[in-house]
C-alpha cells in the first residue's frame, strides 16, 4: 500500500510545537519504519515544520496514495479533523486512519465525529502493518485488533483493547531519513539534532497525567539497542545532539548506568539531554550521565507548595528538589524546571510560592503552564466533581461543538485572568534577572543558536498578546 503519514499544523498558532523549537514527529518515523520493513512504500508530510496550509498539504499528496495516516493529541484534534475532511474530498478512494492520544482516550467519539475509516488504540506499529496488509488483500478492517472501525451499518465499534509493544528492541529504527532533519530546530539544542526514546510508559501516577496514552507498564529498550541508534544518529545524520523524549529517563537505574558506560566505551562524541524525575536522580547516576555527554536535565518540579505537590500525587518533596538541582548544577548540568500554575485547590499565595521557589532553586531555564484537565486523568475527574468543568467537555470538544481553544482551569480562588498574569510575570521575573541573562547568553553562544533568539521571542510575544 502506498502510504502517506501526516503531522498536521495547529490552526491559528505559531508553526513551532512550542516557542523553544520544532521537533521531528518521532512516532510517525516509527510507523514509517515498520511499514517500510513490511514492504509498503511510505512518505511523511510534516505540515508543522513546513508551515503548510491545508490546501498546500493536500497538494503535496501523491495522486495514487492508498492509505493516509494521521496522528493526533486531543488538543490538536480540531485541526486533524478538518484536515482529514479536506483530504477525503480530494481523495475519496483513499483509506484514512488516525492514531495517537485522542483515539486512545475517545475511540468511538473520534471516529463518529470525523471522516476516518479506522482509528488505532495504543501503540500503532502492529495495527498499521495489519491494516496495510488487509487493504493489500482487499480484506475488511472490521476485525483488526486494537482499533475502532466503522461497522458497515452507519455505526462504529471497538475491536478490542489497546495493543502495546512489549519488546521495543524488536522494532526497526525510526525512519529518520524520511524527515527533513535539517529543518527542525531547537533554541536549546545544537543543530543538527535528532530525538529518541529509550522507553515507553511511566510507572508513576501523577494526578494530572494518564498512563492511558503510553500504556499501563514501563517498557524499556536494552542499552545495546539504544547505542546502535545513537551511533546511527551521529554517523549517518551528523547529529551533534540527541534529545531523549522519554517520560522518565533512568527509572531502570542499572540500564541507564549501562548506557552511559557504552557511550563512553564507544567514544561517541555527542551531547544529549534527558527528561526525568527528581526522585530518580542521585549523585552516582548524574555523575555517570555527565561523563557520558549528558549536559541538560529537564525536571518536572511542578510546585513550590508541598501541599499542592501532595494534591498532584507527585511523591516528591521541596527539599529533594533543592538537593537534586544543587547537585546537578555542581556537576555542570544546564537545568530546566517545569512548573504548573492554578492546580485545583491551589491558593494565590501558593501560586506565588511556586514562582518564587523556581527563582530560588538555581535553575537555568523555567517553564510555567496553567493546569489543563486532560482527558482520562484524575485531575479531570476532580475538576468535574468540583464543578470546574463539565463532565462531557472533551466529548463536546471532540465533536467540534465548543471552541478549539482550551480555557485555563480557573477556580474562584484563581480565575483565568489571574493565572495568565501570573504566568506572564513568572517568565519575566525569572528570565530578566542579570545572572540568568548572562548564563543564558553564554549557553546560547556555545550552542550557536543566536539566530533563533529573536524568532523565539517574537513567537512568545505573539502568544502572550493573543
Amino acid at each position: 500500500m502506498k502510504t502517506v503519514l501526516i503531522r498536521c499544523r495547529a490552526d491559528d498558532s505559531p508553526r513551532e510545537t512550542n516557542v523553544s523549537g520544532c521537533y521531528p514527529p518521532l512516532g510517525l518515523a516509527c510507523l514509517a519504519a515498520v511499514l517500510r520493513t513490511a514492504g509498503h512504500p511510505v512518505i511523511i508530510i510534516d505540515a508543522e515544520v513546513y508551515g503548510l496550509t491545508r490546501g498546500e498539504l493536500v497538494a503535496r499528496l501523491p495522486p495514487d496514495v492508498d492509505l493516509v495516516g494521521f496522528t493526533s493529541t486531543t488538543l490538536l484534534w480540531p485541526s486533524v479533523r478538518q484536515t482529514a475532511a479536506a483530504v477525503r474530498r480530494a481523495m475519496p478512494r483513499a483509506t484514512l486512519i488516525v492514531g495517537g492520544p485522542q483515539v486512545t482516550a475517545f475511540p468511538e467519539d473520534t471516529l463518529a465525529s470525523s471522516v476516518f475509516d479506522a482509528g488505532v488504540i495504543g501503540d500503532g506499529e502492529s495495527a498499521i502493518v495489519e491494516i496495510a496488509a488487509r487493504l493489500s488483500a482487499h480484506a475488511p478492517l472490521t476485525d483488526v485488533p486494537g482499533c475502532v472501525v466503522r461497522d458497515g451499518q452507519g455505526g462504529v465499534r471497538v475491536t478490542g483493547p489497546a495493543r502495546w509493544v512489549e519488546d521495543l528492541d524488536a522494532l526497526p529504527m525510526p525512519a529518520i531519513d524520511l524527515l527533513p532533519v535539517a529543518r527542525y530546530r531547537s533554541i536549546l539544542s545544537r543543530d543538527p539534532f535528532v530525538t529518541m526514546i529509550t522507553s515507553r510508559g511511566c510507572p508513576y501516577r501523577c494526578a494530572f497525567c494518564s498512563q492511558i496514552y503510553t500504556g499501563p507498564s514501563l517498557r524499556t529498550r536494552s542499552p545495546a539497542n539504544i547505542i546502535v541508534e545513537m551511533e546511527r544518529a551521529v554517523k549517518e545524520y551528523g547529529a551533534r545532539e540527541i534529545i531523549l523524549f522519554d517520560e522518565t529517563f533512568g527509572v531502570k537505574r542499572n540500564e541507564a548506568m549501562q548506557l552511559c558506560t557504552l557511550i563512553r566505551e564507544r567514544g561517541l562524541d555527542v551531547r544529549w539531554s534527558a527528561r526525568t524525575r527528581i526522585d530518580v536522580l542521585d549523585a552516582e547516576l548524574m555523575t555517570a550521565m555527565r561523563a557520558a555527554g549528558c549536559y541538560f536535565l529537564h525536571l518536572g518540579i511542578e510546585s513550590g507548595s508541598q501541599r499542592v505537590l501532595d494534591l498532584m500525587k507527585k511523591k516528591i518533596t521541596l527539599d529533594e528538589a533543592r538537593r537534586v538541582v544543587r547537585m546537578a548544577r555542581d556537576l555542570g548540568f544546564f537545568v530546566h524546571g517545569y512548573f504548573m500554575l492554578g492546580y485545583p485547590g491551589e491558593t494565590r499565595r501558593e501560586t506565588a510560592a511556586t514562582t518564587r521557589f523556581s527563582r530560588q532553586l538555581g535553575l537555568d531555564v523555567a517553564s510555567y503552564t496553567i493546569a489543563i484537565p486532560n482527558p482520562r486523568t484524575p485531575l479531570f475527574d476532580d475538576a468535574v466533581r468540583n464543578g470546574y468543568i463539565a463532565a462531557d467537555f472533551w466529548r463536546e470538544y471532540t465533536f467540534g461543538r465548543i471552541p478549539a481553544e482550551i480555557p485555563p482551569l480557573a477556580t474562584r480562588e484563581c480565575p483565568a485572568g489571574f493565572l495568565r498574569r501570573a504566568a506572564r510575570m513568572a517568565y519575566l521575573r525569572f528570565f530578566l534577572r542579570p545572572a540568568i541573562v548572562v548564563r543564558n547568553i553564554r549557553f546560547l553562544k556555545e550552542s550557536g543558536n543566536w539566530r533563533q533568539v529573536w524568532y523565539a521571542f517574537r513567537l512568545w510575544l505573539r502568544e502572550e498578546l493573543r
